[in-house]
């Protein structure tokens, strides 16, 4: 490392430079890293899911305090945009009104979580498949609902078929009683 002839100075100066050095090359692999998460971003939001999910990237709860602190990667809507994101939580599982959480798109979180949460992107993914196919399923289910409701508002507002007419006069005379 240095010699004991080494000034303070000399010292500060040298490891400023090695760290100007370091820092350079940090920058251009994480902006690599960022631009190939902005192509899977970018590919996800052409599919216009809408919907969010997240993945626990790291969990660490004291069991005897049960303060927690976990890290995740989602897609979700972070800032009025969907995409990639992360987000940190922190808090006490015995009030959990209480959490504190930090949400970030990918690109904007702190690099370290970021270089955590990439080897959870296969994962996410998986998940983020299953849930749109729940998502889907759901809808189909009250598909009809919706549209019987449509029809029944559309029918109102040209005008009640006559058993209609009868069911409104009937509820009417009803209410009187």
């Amino acid at each position: 490392m240095s010699s004991k002839g080494d000034s303070l100075a000399e010292i500060v100066q040298a490891s400023y430079l090695q760290l100007s050095s370091v820092a350079s090359d940090l920058n251009t692999v994480s902006d690599q890293l960022g631009k190939s998460v902005a192509e899977i971003d970018l590919a996800l939001k052409k599919l216009n899911l809408g919907i969010s999910v997240w993945v626990n990237v790291t969990h660490w709860q004291d069991d005897q305090s049960f303060d927690f602190y976990d890290q995740e990667i989602g897609y979700a809507k972070v800032e009025s945009k969907w995409g990639l994101s992360l987000k940190t939580v922190s808090g006490n599982s015995n009030y959990p009104d209480q959490d504190r959480v930090e949400q970030w798109s990918f690109n904007d979180g702190p690099r370290q979580l970021r270089l955590s949460a990439i080897e959870k992107l296969p994962e996410l993914l998986t998940t983020l498949s299953k849930e749109a196919i729940v998502t889907t399923e759901k809808i189909k289910q009250k598909l009809a609902e919706a549209q019987e409701v449509a029809t029944a508002v559309k029918t109102a507002a040209w005008g009640p078929s006559e058993p209609a007419k009868r069911t409104i006069r009937r509820i009417g005379e009803e209410q009187k009683k």
